[in-house]
């Protein structure tokens, strides 16, 4: 399966996270991932967050996907000085929920914080073999060898688990 499929949806036999590894009961989950890369799609109204977990102590496996549906609103608010070619880490997130409206923020360094809204979202934890067992250093490598060394669309990844906002519904099997 690749990043792009789930974007779509993550069918519901998909096993559930642990607790402590759902970001809609524990936020301070996500500290430590970094955003890679913010997906619209406009079409489908969602927004997907790829996240970058090998300097993650608090997750299983190495990438994962953050998708809202129902998007209302998602905005990215930095600092200009903040521009250079680097993932932006979590330092702390927040997670509202109410039974038709998801919200998800996030603070990250170099100055900067993700605001999603949406009718509702799922949590994805994914092992994408590809990748080597180190994130590139941002500061070092060439942009190229970056760009090859994180997940992002094409990227074939194994799913963990998952995990749903409260006004999330999963979609059917296919067959069902």
């Amino acid at each position: 399966m690749k990043v792009r499929d789930l974007l779509i949806g993550v069918p519901r036999e998909f096993p559930s996270l642990q607790d402590e590894e759902n970001p809609f009961l524990h936020a301070d989950a996500l500290i430590g991932a970094q955003i890679t890369r913010v997906i619209v799609d406009v079409l489908g109204g969602a927004v997907g967050v790829l996240l970058e977990l090998r300097q993650s102590t608090r997750l299983r496996g190495n990438t994962a996907l953050l998708r809202v549906t129902g998007v209302a609103q998602q905005n990215w608010v930095c600092a200009r000085t903040a521009n250079e070619f680097t993932a932006w880490s979590i330092t702390a997130a927040v997670v509202h929920q109410h039974e038709k409206e998801v919200q998800f923020v996030a603070d990250c360094l170099p100055v900067g914080t993700l605001r999603i809204v949406g009718s509702a979202a799922d949590f994805t934890l994914l092992d994408a073999a590809a990748l080597p067992t180190a994130p590139p250093d941002y500061r070092a490598d060439p942009r190229a060898l970056i760009r090859f060394g994180i997940a992002d669309e094409s990227t074939e990844v194994e799913l963990i688990g998952v995990a749903r906002s409260e006004g999330a519904r999963p979609p059917a099997s296919p067959g069902s």
